[in-house]
């Protein structure tokens, strides 16, 4: 009998399609959001308050933090988030919740906050904006805190890896976000909705107070 010559595999037998992806992670979303924060931050701010006020992308994170796989469409990722954050700009709800949420929070108020946002189960573009947007805001309020400043953005990131990030996976990674412009502009309408943010009002007054 002629030697055994082991199980036939067709992936061996023929190269891979060039545009094959690996599947993303959690912790590569994670690392993702942190690039693309780190540009929302810088965005904004830039734009508001001029350069000379905002920290360069490189001092909102520590030496060495990993970023994950690169973004094939960065750009576009931005141009979305930039939108979200204009529309949200004139959102009441968003702007109150924001006002009584100081940057020295605790990682449990942030953690209640972030929660609200898909309190009810919907997870959506415009909501996953609006956790960048809320970042952003504290951060407006810590400009010369670069430490504290480390930290909400590590709240943020900690936070999407592990509630948001299979959702973000399951569409197929941050490429997706492109979805927004397709979608009614009613999507964030109910982001935080009356009683999401009376529950966060409540427990914030309670812990500052």
């Amino acid at each position: 009998m002629a030697a055994a010559q082991g199980t036939y595999n067709p992936l061996l037998s023929k190269k891979m399609p060039r545009e094959y992806k690996r599947q993303l992670s959690k912790d590569d979303i994670g690392n993702q959001a942190r690039v693309l924060l780190n540009h929302f931050i810088h965005d904004r701010i830039s734009r508001e308050q001029g350069e000379e006020q905002v920290p360069s992308t490189e001092e909102l994170q520590e030496p060495g933090t990993p970023t994950g796989p690169p973004l094939e469409h960065i750009q576009e990722i931005g141009r979305a988030l930039r939108c979200i954050g204009d529309e949200l700009d004139k959102n009441e709800n968003i702007q109150s919740l924001c006002s009584q949420v100081s940057p020295e929070a605790t990682t449990d108020t942030f953690l209640t906050v972030a929660k609200s946002f898909f309190s009810d189960g919907v997870y959506n573009w415009g909501r996953v904006g609006s956790l960048f947007y809320f970042a952003y805001k504290m951060v407006v309020k810590a400009l010369n805190k670069i430490a504290l400043i480390r930290a909400i953005i590590n709240w943020v990131v900690n936070f999407i890896t592990d509630y948001v990030a299979p959702w973000i996976i399951e569409r197929g990674g941050w490429e997706a976000i492109e979805e927004y412009f397709g979608t009614p502009k009613n999507q964030m309408m109910f982001v935080l909705g009356l009683g999401a943010l009376t529950v966060v009002g409540v427990y914030i007054y309670k812990t500052w107070n």
